[in-house]
């Protein structure tokens, strides 16, 4: 019997339309572009997820061209906008298209065609860079860069157990995940390529070297503006650009509610392929949550990723950094429990809302599949 040909579904052709819109890059003509490099450094910030980083890198963009005045050029080549696609405010991944697979010669043409006269360092900001089993690898990546005269890194970590927790609600909460475990699955799951941030990182240092490795406490900072300061420091930066990062106005992109992951496993066992109904979808699950939260990260858990997670820590206390980081050792309390669990009535409610909401999104999206199959005849 003969192959038959198989139509591509009307999601797969939207996937492919939306790709070929998003990714296409334009050619950047003129040789001798990558020498626009060779005399400058880059300073890559690597992440990690939930640092801080999209806060970060809302002042480096609010303070683009001050930047630029001083040496320091934050690029717009390769900025992954997500001002209308996130589901909440404030969310965003830095130069982002710069830490995928491929060749990216158009890409990396744009990059060095925005280098203006007068900048010493080039300052990319993703948390992608450092995704764990990243492809790229970190040595692809740092051949990737490699017209730049130096490379200088700089890693955010934070302590294992508020991270994680922090980490899956973001993964349960982005599009295309479609995360379904619970956190604690998810934990004694994924939690050992995670949370091994020596085995993650290590590779990096290797590849630049100690003296070009730097490495910054999120639990030993007040804040992500102090972060973002010590990043720029780090670039070279000194005096009222650093002084006035504090007065700038960026969306804070804060995390969901613990009770919004059971809500959005939910959604995300529906695999809703369109974006824009599958936020709509999210932020009428946030809206339907009850008062009160639930609690992941229990007090056994936290003890369990302290015992576990604490010797390595210990070690990249020695190795990476120059002075004590406590609160990344979890030297400081956990917080307190903010709020009591919903009550059993007002979870059945928020349940049959969430799979109500999700009925809906689905025959909305079957819907739009045949009226879009129809107008391709």
């Amino acid at each position: 019997m003969r192959n038959r040909l198989v139509r591509p579904s009307a999601a797969v052709r939207r996937a492919r339309r939306r790709r070929s819109e998003t990714t296409a890059i334009p050619e950047v003509a003129g040789p001798g572009l990558a020498l626009r490099a060779k005399d400058k450094d880059l300073v890559l910030h690597i992440g990690l997820h939930k640092t801080a980083s999209s806060f970060v890198q809302g002042l480096l963009a609010a303070s683009r061209d001050d930047l630029r005045a001083q040496g320091v050029l934050y690029p717009t080549t390769g900025i992954v906008d997500k001002s209308d696609t996130g589901t909440r405010e404030g969310a965003g991944s830095g130069q982002a298209l710069l830490s995928r697979p491929g060749r990216q010669h158009a890409l990396k043409s744009q990059l060095f065609a925005e280098i203006p006269d007068g900048v010493s360092t080039v300052l990319l900001s993703s948390e992608e860079f450092g995704r764990v089993a990243a492809t790229p690898t970190p040595a692809r990546l740092v051949a990737r860069f490699s017209a730049f005269r130096s490379i200088r890194v700089v890693l955010v970590l934070r302590r294992q157990d508020d991270w994680i927790e922090s980490y899956y609600k973001q993964v349960v909460d982005q599009f295309r995940n479609f995360e379904t475990r619970s956190f604690v699955q998810f934990l004694h799951e994924a939690g050992p390529r995670l949370l091994d941030f020596h085995a993650r990182f290590a590779p990096w240092r290797e590849l630049v070297g100690p003296e070009n490795f730097h490495v910054l406490s999120y639990d030993d900072l007040p804040d992500g503006v102090a972060i973002c300061r010590r990043l720029l420091e780090i670039a070279g930066m000194e005096g009222p650009v650093l002084d006035g990062l504090g007065s700038i106005e960026v969306p804070r992109y804060d995390s969901v509610r613990a009770i919004d992951t059971v809500g959005l496993r939910i959604l995300n066992a529906y695999r809703l392929e369109g974006r824009d109904t599958r936020t709509r979808t999210a932020c009428s699950i946030y809206d339907a949550a009850p008062s009160g939260d639930i609690e992941l990260l229990t007090p056994e858990l936290r003890d369990e990723i302290k015992t576990a997670w604490d010797p390595v820590n210990e070690r990249i206390e020695d190795e990476w950094f120059s002075t004590p980081v406590p609160g990344f050792r979890f030297g400081s309390a956990p917080p307190a429990r903010a709020a009591t669990p919903p009550s059993g009535p007002d979870m059945v409610d928020y349940l049959d809302r969430v799979i109500a909401l999700c009925e809906d999104a689905r025959t909305t999206t079957a819907a739009d599949e045949v009226s879009e199959d129809g107008e391709d005849e």
